[in-house]
């Protein structure tokens, strides 16, 4: 009796879909089966396999694959952001302040290469949805402000956003490609220095 009285008034169990955990169990398995495969040649019941849940489990957070990428996306993008904004001191001028931002990207990316390439995977991804996008501009509208600033101080070219973010995400890429390689014969300050010269209007 008693022993049905403590059995009666013990919280019932989780559901197996909603342990602690498990969400990001299947993000960090998908990064790192997708950048390792692909993300079209991972199928979802893989990650599953190899995140130690059940398929069922994972499409209670993410009802598809597409819904997994953009989750595992966003969820990145905000990390970088916030890595450029923390290093993009506030009280520099305009010019120092974009290139420590931009050195925040680089350090974050040389520990990060997996979410890195993640990131290039997915650059033209037709599955990310507008409410992805949306909130990884939003993530980055400070940044905009602040080229708008540098363009009126002449530091860079009357161009629109898109076009300086995605020519400024290249030289980024570049440079810890370089660095990467090893193979530049110039030290990792110089290709950071070179790479950031590149950005200004001349």
């Amino acid at each position: 009796m008693t022993a049905q009285r403590r059995t009666a008034g013990k919280s019932p169990a989780a559901a197996p879909e909603s342990a602690p955990g498990n969400r990001g169990k299947i993000l960090a398995t998908a990064l790192r089966l997708f950048t390792e495969y692909g993300v079209d040649a991972t199928p979802t019941a893989r990650i599953s396999k190899e995140a130690g849940v059940s398929t069922g489990t994972l499409f209670h957070y993410f009802p598809d694959k597409d819904r997994l990428v953009g989750a595992l996306y966003l969820s990145i993008k905000k990390e970088m952001a916030a890595a450029i904004r923390n290093n993009a001191d506030p009280s520099l001028p305009t010019k120092p302040r974009i290139e420590k931002a931009i050195r925040g990207f680089i350090f974050w990316g040389m520990t990060n290469p997996l979410k890195v390439r993640f990131i290039d995977q997915c650059y033209n991804y037709p599955g990310i949805g507008e409410d992805v996008q949306q909130e990884i501009y939003e993530e980055f509208s400070w940044m905009e402000g602040l080229m708008q600033t540098a363009i009126r101080e002449g530091l860079l070219a009357d161009l629109p956003f898109e076009f300086h973010g995605t020519m400024l995400y290249q030289i980024m890429s570049g440079i810890l490609s370089l660095i990467g390689s090893g193979e530049s014969g110039m030290s990792d300050e110089a290709i950071i220095e070179n790479g950031l010269a590149m950005l200004w209007k001349k």
